[in-house]
């Protein structure tokens, strides 16, 4: 981990909670006082932190700093702080790449279906996608992969046998639709099918739907039309 790499995980640690110091800056990193006095300075200047009495704070909630640092083309180790950072900060990273490329987005929905509710994490949709999302930050292990693949697909398939509740809820009227389930996951790794169905590094997203065009004819897809309710 280069010294940049190892101020940028400590700042999202420190940060988290609102102000903070040098100190608990240098405690986390273990870098050199000069090192950490540039590195607040150049991010002072770039507008990412503000004074705030002894200490300083980030303008912007952790899922927004990752997202920018990574922009900067820095790798940021997701499962070393995941257990710093509350989950929902995971499901509003990806909700910010999917945003970022003109979809509509909503997370956390519950959809009833052939009587009982399933859930999806994140659901992006932009004619003629909807992505239902599973969001993952476990450590890779062919069989849970597998599982939790598994899982989801049996979902996707619920609702793409009754997809009017589902477009009812996120608000999409276009009376078709192609369904996609997606896995994204904290770990950084490339992209691969297992069962047709794309297991992505949140390290990829970016890539994924900028070349999904050329994946859809590999990937598992459920085209479904409906009625308005």
């Amino acid at each position: 981990m280069s010294l940049r790499e190892r101020l940028v995980r400590a700042l999202i640690i420190v940060s988290k909670d609102g102000v903070f110091t040098r100190e608990s800056l240098k405690a986390v990193s273990s870098v050199s006082d000069s090192a950490i006095e540039d590195f607040i300075n150049s991010l002072m200047s770039d507008g990412v932190l503000v004074r705030v009495g002894d200490g300083y704070k980030s303008v912007m909630p952790p899922h927004r700093l990752i997202r920018y640092f990574v922009g900067k083309g820095l790798f940021i180790d997701l499962e070393s702080i995941s257990r710093y950072l509350p989950w929902d900060e995971f499901e509003a990273l990806i909700r910010l790449v999917f945003e970022e490329w003109g979809f509509k987005v909503v997370s956390r929905l519950r959809v009833p279906v052939a009587g009982s509710r399933v859930e999806f994490d994140v659901i992006a949709h932009r004619r003629p996608w909807v992505f239902l999302i599973e969001a993952k930050r476990w450590r890779r292990v062919s069989s849970s992969i597998r599982q939790i693949v598994s899982r989801h697909l049996e979902k996707v398939e619920l609702v793409a046998k009754e997809p009017e509740v589902l477009m009812s809820r996120i608000g999409v009227s276009w009376g078709e639709a192609v369904l996609i389930p997606v896995v994204i996951t904290w770990h950084r790794a490339s992209t691969e099918l297992i069962d047709g169905v794309p297991v992505v590094s949140i390290y990829q997203v970016n890539s994924f739907i900028n070349e999904f065009d050329s994946l859809i004819d590999n990937v598992r897809s459920f085209r479904v039309s409906w009625r308005r309710l």
